[in-house]
């Protein structure tokens, strides 16, 4: 029997899936783009992440163009998965809007295939649909995609189901690459699902205790070029002292919870308590809907103002938005709502999918589409100098005054008598020549960070960065010389690079001797 023929069935309901997705991604293919809280922000970053990789810099870290020009290291320590998968879309011919909404739309309709493809290996395949639309239509994931434009959150989630069935299917290699693509893509998501997916691992124990470990370690270990400069280097950063978001503003609204949410947790309580652990291809899982229920009452009131008090004693520099929490109620009501229906057989089941189906889409509806369209054109955004950041909270702790307009010179001449000729400079590469008869103090319009690196005649010299500005000055000695600044990496980011690399090896070598 060939193989479409064996998987005719999950063919068919995905292709219904996919039908039942047009209505989500409709908005997305409007011209132009949409009024929301960070989307536009991220097109920025796109565009000028696309020109410190166009321009060698890989792993993207330093971003040239923003903050007026004068560049920080932004992507150094943001979640910059979509932007390196935004880059195919954008070598296909897309623009940077279409790059990022390109993005969005796999992200969307990929979730819900995967959150099928996981709920299938549980459930029967109607049953694990309905679980599917849940994770697709639930309100804090349209929100998320509409009202705040969160293009790393939505793309976070669509790695979390596909890990949960790479565990179903007890697939260590795709576990372990899960792992890694969920740390790049968003860095609050990743800390949240990693233990959850790791305690999901253990309670459905199809994978041996040692081969969970295993294949956690090397997808963390894997992002190790991400992840390792961003924690160690945090403290180079305004990061810790200032305040991104004030809680108190952030808390979830009764309808971004929807009523949906209080029935699949009411109605999963119920069934569970009048039932005798119900089973489904020989597996018990009342351990998961304990594990579910639980994740979503925490999820529900950390959310909410009901948890206020307790958010003076956690600490929120990570969270930022209480609403975010709500994240988990996406995983979590998706698999609850495919337990009720698994209860029902016949006319009884279609009537349970119906009303559950048509309470989801009745509380999604005020978050299907954003609120407003525009069409500034891509220059608008290829040519923003904006830091893309709420509070520059990744700004250098070193830069005192920040720059409020664009530089006039690159370089220029501070002290001493001489011409500097020659000014060539991209987001990571600064040359230019130097002529005088006395020594030159010159000054680099751009933010000193850890990595650049300064040479006169190929012999390096030091750097100075200790003025107001936070940006590089050098010291010339008399005569004609050839001046060379680049950005490179530290020994600790080259540590990170050979480690990622190394724990991709050494998981291409362990899986080939799980699986030969």
């Amino acid at each position: 029997m060939s193989w479409l023929k064996r998987n005719k069935n999950t063919l068919l309901v995905m292709l219904i899936l996919l039908v039942l997705s047009i209505p989500v991604i409709i908005p997305l293919l409007h011209s132009g783009f949409f009024e929301s809280d960070d989307g536009e922000w991220m097109i920025i970053r796109l565009s000028a992440f696309h020109e410190s990789l166009r321009d060698g810099q890989f792993p993207v870290r330093f971003l040239g163009r923003l903050n007026q020009g004068y560049g920080y290291p932004v992507a150094n320590f943001l979640y910059p998965g979509f932007m390196y998968f935004s880059e195919v879309f954008h070598a296909l011919g897309l623009g940077f809007v279409n790059s990022i909404k390109a993005v969005l739309v796999v992200s969307m309709i990929g979730s819900a295939l995967f959150a099928f493809l996981w709920l299938s290996t549980i459930f029967e395949k109607t049953t694990a649909a309905v679980g599917a639309l849940f994770y697709l239509y639930l309100p804090y994931h349209l929100f998320d995609l509409y009202k705040r434009g969160s293009v790393g959150e939505i793309f976070a989630l669509l790695f979390i189901p596909l890990i949960l069935w790479m565990i179903e299917r007890k697939n260590i290699f795709l576990i372990s690459g899960g792992i890694f693509l969920l740390m790049i893509s968003h860095n609050t998501l990743a800390a949240f699902f990693i233990p959850l997916l790791f305690i999901y691992a253990f309670l459905r124990r199809k994978i041996s205790a040692k081969n969970i470990i295993f294949s956690f370690i090397i997808g963390i270990l894997m992002s190790s070029f991400f992840t390792i400069p961003a924690i160690f280097e945090l403290p180079y950063t305004r990061f810790s002292t200032t305040q991104i978001s004030n809680i108190t503003d952030y808390f979830a609204p009764i309808p971004l919870v929807g009523s949906i949410s209080f029935i699949v947790l009411f109605s999963s309580a119920i069934l569970f308590m009048f039932s005798k652990y119900k089973l489904l291809k020989g597996n018990k899982f009342s351990d998961l809907l304990i594990l579910f229920v639980v994740i979503s009452v925490f999820s529900i009131f950390f959310s909410s103002e009901a948890s206020m008090i307790l958010w003076n004693f956690i600490p929120s520099s990570v969270v930022q938005f209480p609403f975010r929490l709500l994240s988990y109620l996406i995983i979590a009501l998706s698999f609850l709502s495919s337990y009720i229906v698994s209860f029902f057989t016949n006319s009884k089941k279609w009537i349970v999918i119906c009303i559950l189906v048509f309470v989801l889409l009745l509380n999604s509806s005020e978050y299907l589409a954003p609120s407003k369209f525009f069409d500034k054109g891509e220059n608008f955004y290829s040519t923003n100098e904006a830091t893309t950041t709420v509070q520059n909270e990744y700004m250098p702790i070193w830069v005192k005054n920040m720059p409020f307009e664009h530089f006039k010179n690159k370089v220029e001449l501070l002290n001493g008598a001489g011409q500097l000729n020659n000014i060539i400079y991209n987001s990571n590469k600064i040359t230019f020549s130097s002529a005088g008869h006395d020594q030159l103090k010159v000054r680099i319009n751009t933010i000193y960070y850890p990595g650049w690196q300064a040479y006169i005649d190929s012999r390096a010299i030091n750097i100075n960065y200790k003025n107001d500005n936070g940006v590089m000055d050098i010291i010339i000695p008399p005569g004609n010389h050839n001046v060379k600044l680049f950005f490179g990496e530290t020994s600790l980011r080259l540590f990170s690079d050979v480690l990622s690399i190394l724990s991709f090896l050494i998981l291409l070598f362990l899986t080939k001797k799980i699986y030969p």
